[in-house]
Parts: C-alpha cells; sequence; structure tokens
C-alpha cells in the first residue's frame, strides 16, 4: 500500500489460518503419541522372542497314562531313547516282554504308526532298543514300578531332537499276566507324553 500500512484481513481469514495451525498440531501430536506407542510395543516383542517366549520347546512335559498305570518319570535322550519308570495298578503280576515308542498311532489304532509296530521284544527285535539293555522279560508287581527303555520313531525314523526340543508320542507294552498262559499278550498304548529331549 502506498501509506506503508499493511491490509487488514478479515476475521474469517484469521480463524481459517488458526484451525489450520491446529489441525497440524493434532496431526503431529497423533502421529508421535503412536509412533512411540508402536515403538514400545514392538520392543517388548523384542525383548520376548529374544528370552524364548515363542520357541515351541518351551511346551509343557505332560504323561497321561491309561487307566491302571501312572508315569512316574520320563524323558527323551537326544539319540531318540525313552526312559520311562511307569507304575502298575492292574491288581496282578504282569510280565513285559516289549515295548514301542512312536510318534502316532496307526490307522487302525491298536498299534504304533512307526517303529517297533509289532511291540517285539528285546530278543527279537534288538534295533528298537537302546544298546546295552538287558534282553529278558521285565516282572512288575501290581503297586510297583518298572523302568522302560525303547527308541522312538516318528516317519523320518528314529525321532532324535535336540536339547529342549519337545518329543510328543505314544508308549506301548506288550505284556502277559501271570496265572495266564504264556501266548496270551496284551499290546496296549499305555502312556501318552509329551517329553523334552535331554
Amino acid at each position: 500500500m502506498p501509506d506503508g500500512k499493511q491490509p487488514m484481513l478479515a476475521p474469517h481469514k484469521y480463524a481459517h489460518a488458526r484451525t489450520r495451525g491446529f489441525k497440524a498440531q493434532e496431526a503431529l501430536d497423533f502421529m508421535l503419541s503412536y509412533g512411540v506407542a508402536i515403538l514400545i510395543i514392538a520392543i517388548a516383542i523384542y525383548v520376548v522372542a529374544q528370552l524364548g517366549a515363542f520357541n515351541p520347546s518351551i511346551a509343557p512335559v505332560s504323561c497321561t497314562p491309561s487307566p491302571g498305570f501312572a508315569c512316574i518319570s520320563y524323558a527323551v535322550d537326544t539319540d531318540g531313547t525313552l526312559i520311562a519308570t511307569i507304575s502298575q495298578a492292574t491288581g496282578g503280576t504282569m510280565t513285559i516282554v516289549g515295548a514301542a515308542c512312536s510318534s502316532s498311532v496307526n490307522a487302525t489304532g491298536n498299534k504304533p504308526e512307526y517303529g517297533n509296530i509289532g511291540v517285539l521284544g528285546w530278543s527279537s527285535a534288538p534295533s528298537y532298543y537302546p544298546s546295552g539293555i538287558a534282553s529278558s522279560a521285565i516282572t512288575s508287581y501290581s503297586g510297583g514300578s518298572f523302568l522302560v527303555e525303547a527308541k522312538c520313531y516318528d516317519g523320518a525314523g528314529i525321532a532324535r531332537g535336540n536339547l529342549g526340543n519337545v518329543f510328543t508320542g505314544y508308549l506301548w507294552l506288550n505284556y502277559t499276566f501271570s496265572g495266564l498262559p504264556s501266548s496270551i499278550y496284551h499290546v496296549n498304548n499305555i502312556a501318552t507324553f509329551t517329553a523334552k529331549y535331554t
């Protein structure tokens, strides 16, 4: 302007300029707030992942026995050998002649899917047992416990694993009761378990 005065803006133009400033400030506040929240969540997820919370090896170990049996202790060695202490309360003396450990049950549901599918004893199928195991049958009295050692199998063969990983499978026994003819054997799944490789 020739007289050096600034032109007067209409009041509605000031209001519009202020509104734009408030909107910009709100957008900045929104981005900072949510950006910080996302950063905190990302750091938390990273820390939890580093602690191994997403690792399947932290799955709980468990053993669900069949009626008349109880799991006392059980573990799977990294070479695939199941070592389990089982007690029985069937009311009779058992003679156990075979054991099998498999990751799944066969299609008919009455035998292991992999490995020692006949639940044969050590004398007829030593490859399904760890080396050095006694070749004789196991006698178990009602109310007592016994130790079972057998190689665990899955679809790839012997179920070897790394320390801390888990194996889920079934323990099968081939046994007869005292007082019955020695030809009457039972092949039963006596426990379903999840164990860590040790």
